[in-house]
């Protein structure tokens, strides 16, 4: 039994013409100043750091920019409490998978 493909986040990377302004946040946080590209892998990746380093941030932009809610739920369910989250994701640059109609993926 072949199990159907699922479409996966390959890599990210801050668009080209993203202004890097070191001291203006979000640009001012560890994860984000050294971002040039963070390849992750089909299955698992994971996010390790010290506190503050910005990998809440990072993956809340990358939520965002696939188009799910930042408080979290799913591309359906949009609710709000307040406004917290960054304009990281309008920088962002999303390499997802392609459909390869050979092969199913």
């Amino acid at each position: 039994m072949k199990l159907a493909p699922r479409p996966y986040l390959r890599a990210v990377t801050l668009k080209p013409d993203s202004a890097r302004v070191g001291t203006e946040y979000p640009f001012c946080i560890a994860a984000v100043r050294k971002l040039e590209t963070l390849q992750l892998h089909r299955d698992v990746t994971f996010l390790v750091g010290e506190n503050g380093t910005g990998k809440s941030t990072l993956l809340e932009a990358i939520a965002i920019a696939w188009g799910f809610n930042a408080e979290g739920g799913s591309r359906n369910f949009h609710f709000s409490t307040r406004a917290s989250h960054s304009d990281l994701y309008r920088h962002l640059r999303l390499v997802r998978s392609f459909k390869r109609p050979r092969d199913g993926y």
